[in-house]
């Protein structure tokens, strides 16, 4: 594995973890409809700074596969767990959300017909026992009224999983920079009559916008186009494994800015994730190890 991605992967999963940091400061201020507008699109114009008058170019020429990416990989998503949290827990939220990588199996072994290895059967496996391990039993407790919002995680983690795969089998001839901002374009455009809709319950202050600009630019405009770039180079099944990290960076970022305390089973369970991502992304440190050893010889 290159530097590079491991690199992308733990950035990744430090950004998207922090997305709950900067959407629980918001969330006071802000209906969820109009944080997910206010970031899609706020990313959307930082790409299209930075790439210029081509990403237009490009947008016009992919619009129907961006407009899908739009559904599945942001603006669907976004209002399915933002509709969910009303009804079920955050750790239950987080459980849910780290299946992303077994609907991406699932996906990728029905669309593309590839058959997964028991390696990666096992990592995915691992990597969600680590989550469920950092959420602990506590965030399994629902009430009867919560199998809505259950569905509704669940439909939001299984679109990622079509989405790195349709990315993977149907854009690979767009750049990372012009998949994310296509794709963060359309989010906008779905997610502008939500958002309207809901601007009568908005009361920003400071604080709010401050969270919303640091979900735009460090979640979305710098990650989006990272993840990209790590599904053309491991594959959707691979990538889709950042959700095993977010739950691991979420609690340390809660941790280090809102206070709270970090457990022993954060640490076991990071150490699972870790393991599983090891055995996805084929680290063998013992033969990294051995290949430096002989090298210096």
């Amino acid at each position: 594995m290159s530097p590079f991605v491991l690199a992308a992967m733990l950035y990744c999963g430090a950004a998207f973890g922090g997305s709950f940091l900067f959407m629980r400061i918001a969330a006071p201020d802000l209906p969820a409809p109009a944080v997910a507008f206010l970031r899609v699109s706020i990313a959307a114009v930082i790409l299209l700074a930075v790439g210029g008058p081509r990403l237009i170019a490009e947008l016009r020429r992919g619009w129907r596969g961006f407009a899908v990416l739009g559904v599945f990989m942001t603006g669907g998503p976004f209002l399915l767990f933002a509709a969910a949290e009303e009804s079920i827990t955050a750790g239950l939220g987080a459980i849910i959300n780290a299946t992303t990588p077994m609907w991406t199996v699932i996906v990728v072994a029905v669309w593309m017909r590839r058959q997964p290895t028991l390696a990666k059967i096992v990592a995915i496996v691992v990597g969600f026992a680590g989550v469920a391990v950092i959420v602990g039993v506590d965030g399994l407790r629902i009430g009867p009224e919560a199998w809505i919002g259950v569905a509704l995680a669940t439909v939001a983690a299984s679109s990622y999983g079509i989405g790195l795969t349709f990315v993977r089998r149907n854009m690979t001839g767009y750049d990372p920079l012009a998949l994310a901002f296509g794709q963060l374009a359309a989010a906008s455009v779905l997610l502008a009559p939500f958002a309207v809709l809901t601007a009568g319950q908005a009361h920003p202050t400071v604080a709010s916008m401050a969270a919303v600009t640091g979900i735009a630019v460090l979640s979305t405009a710098i990650a989006w186009p990272l993840l990209f770039r790590l599904n053309r180079r491991v594959g959707p099944v691979a990538t889709s494994t950042v959700t095993f990290l977010n739950p691991i960076f979420g609690v340390l970022w809660g941790a280090l800015f809102l206070g709270e305390i970090v457990t022993p089973t954060l640490l076991s369970g990071g150490v699972l994730v870790f393991i599983a991502l090891g055995l996805i992304l084929e680290i063998r440190p013992l033969g990294l190890l051995r290949a430096r050893f002989a090298k210096a010889s």
